[in-house]
């Protein structure tokens, strides 16, 4: 199909209308393009050619990626604030890392031989961390209900 550099093949309404559609349908599957296609009634390719031909369902599909990624990130920290020790542990091997809150960095070479390097200094915390969860976790699973 070719356009005529607008996105639209002399029929631009209809095409305006299904980017609507697709739009509309990329919201509300967080983005994702397989599912967007069946809320919208048209195949993955046609999405995946308005994704192309469209910033704004190009946009659609961003926005709505990261709309999801911020209510999985307010998820995570109600964890964390609610004390999840693997929710912390988690926080922190991701968003710690410059702080050394990290168990191993693997590094390859042009070749492809990978190298690991082991850190000590707070992987000793992480390791202590992790036993106090343990801990607290068999602690829970042997006290007897009140009653």
């Amino acid at each position: 199909m070719t356009t005529n550099g607008n996105g639209t093949n002399g029929n631009g309404k209809k095409r305006e209308l299904t980017a609507q559609k697709i739009i509309e349908a990329l919201y509300a599957s967080n983005g994702l393009m397989t599912l967007a296609a069946k809320k919208a009634g048209v195949g993955y390719r046609t999405v995946k050619r308005y994704v192309d031909e469209y910033p704004s369902v190009a946009q659609a599909v961003v926005e709505s990626k990261e709309a999801m990624l911020d209510f999985a990130e307010g998820k995570l920290y109600q964890k964390i604030k609610a004390g999840d020790n693997v929710a912390i542990l988690f926080y922190l091997k991701c968003q710690g890392r410059a702080r050394g809150y990290i168990e191993r960095t693997e590094l390859s070479n042009p070749a492809g031989e990978s190298f690991r390097v082991e850190h000590s200094g707070r992987d000793k915390l992480i390791s202590a961390i992790n036993r106090l969860a343990t801990r607290a976790g068999e602690a829970k699973d042997t006290q007897e209900p009140d009653g």
